[in-house]
């Protein structure tokens, strides 16, 4: 198993650093639910399709905002695309 890759210090930096609920949204597909209980109202908050759009506006935002600054930067070493799309 190849080790963990070490990025440099200004990747760790733009971390966009999403809440919890906004992180496993991102990471779930883009009909899926995120449930969470909620103790003090004993009771389960569902968030679905709409709250994910929401978190994805919000990193387009974060992201938009980087790109007035600088170029993004993918990295090195990268696979060319498998199509191209026209």
């Amino acid at each position: 198993m190849p080790a963990p890759r070490k990025y440099p210090d200004e990747l760790r930096e733009r971390a966009v650093g999403l809440p919890g609920i906004a992180r496993a949204l991102v990471c779930t597909g883009p009909h899926s639910h995120v449930r969470v209980y909620d103790a003090a109202a004993d009771e389960f908050i569902d968030y679905g399709p709409a709250a994910r759009a929401a978190a994805l506006a919000e990193v387009g935002a974060f992201l938009a905002s980087l790109v007035t600054e600088q170029d993004l930067w993918p990295g090195d070493g990268l696979l060319a695309p498998l199509a191209r799309r026209p």
